[in-house]
């Protein structure tokens, strides 16, 4: 069901991402992956579906931030699959426990889903072990920050230099296809609203397909009207987001400055660094943060907010 909130787990259901999927099914056979994309793009939904079909192992790491964290996933993923792993001395070593239970993924395609936030040094370091010693390919979804920028950008010095995946990035749906996946959604429901409810829907929400999905369960399984579901749509997203930009914001030294850049956009250089009052090299490291961070993109010369909740909620901050 389009409209279902969970992530799709079958073919049938993943709308518009069969170019994507065929592109991971064809990279895995070389390659690891790495599935990129900002929030309600998919990630989850396109790696899910994949694993299903190569019989892969699915391990949820959203909110995990330390070794530990990480290792008892991949112990409890173990165990439901019947694979017995032992801890040992009271005294664990996470890193290497965790290596323990990769080997007995031997042969195996594993996803690890939202692995942003996990430490770097000793994440790289396991990685490293697990693409020397293993025959296990590894697929990796997440933001273009922490982990994730130093599997993709490694540095010389990285456990990691050479042998970073290969990158699909998923993009919100073009305008047509956004109708497409609202008017099929809705089908599926035998309901059929006007096309003027369906065009401020992808006005309000983009391309982007969780958000689309959620206004569509509003309506269809909620039986919300439809500018509540517009607007509740907009409240939830705009948790979400906030959540999100809040704790990109934390790491900031200066983090008015950020909001300040956020509300002047979109803009070109020339307009920000007339109104930002910071020298070039600042304003250039504020920019490729807000960028790695996937909370805004450059479109020719000049940078955007692509999310429409994103910028909604900048601009009533």
């Amino acid at each position: 069901m389009l409209f279902d909130l969970r992530p799709k787990e079958r073919r049938e259901e993943l709308f518009g991402r069969e170019k994507e999927l065929e592109e991971l099914r064809r990279l895995i056979r070389s390659e690891w992956v790495a599935i990129l994309g900002r929030r309600m793009m998919g990630k989850t939904s396109l790696l899910k579906v994949f694993l299903n079909e190569v019989d892969g192992i699915y391990v949820n790491l959203s909110g995990i931030k330390s070794m530990r964290g990480f290792t008892e996933e991949l112990m409890k993923r173990a165990r439901k699959l019947g694979i017995e792993v032992s801890v040992g001395p009271i005294t664990v070593n996470w890193t290497k426990l965790a290596e323990d239970v990769f080997s007995k993924f031997e042969g195996k395609i594993v996803g690890l889903d939202e692995v942003q936030e996990l430490p770097s040094n000793y994440m790289l370091k396991l990685l490293k072990k697990i693409w020397d010693t293993y025959n296990i390919k590894l697929i990796f979804t997440g933001s273009l920050i922490g982990i994730i920028t130093g599997l993709l950008e490694p540095s010389p010095q990285s456990p990691l230099y050479g042998r970073e995946p290969a990158k699909i990035e998923l993009e919100p749906f073009p305008r047509e296809k956004s109708f497409e996946f609202l008017e099929e959604g809705f089908k599926e429901f035998n309901i059929n609203p006007p096309r003027s409810e369906i065009e401020e829907v992808v006005e309000s929400f983009g391309g982007y397909p969780g958000w689309l999905a959620y206004y569509g369960n509003m309506r269809c399984v909620r039986n919300f009207g439809h500018r509540d579901a517009l607007e509740h749509v907009y409240l939830e997203g705009k948790q979400i987001l906030l959540q999100e930009l809040q704790k990109f914001l934390e790491t900031k030294k200066y983090p008015d400055r950020y909001v300040k850049l956020l509300k002047l956009l979109p803009a070109r250089w020339s307009e920000l660094e007339g109104s930002l009052n910071v020298n070039n090299k600042i304003l250039s490291e504020m920019l490729d943060n807000l960028e790695k961070a996937m909370i805004i993109e450059r479109k020719g010369n000049t940078y955007v907010i692509p999310d429409p909740i994103m910028r909604r909620l900048v601009f009533d901050l």
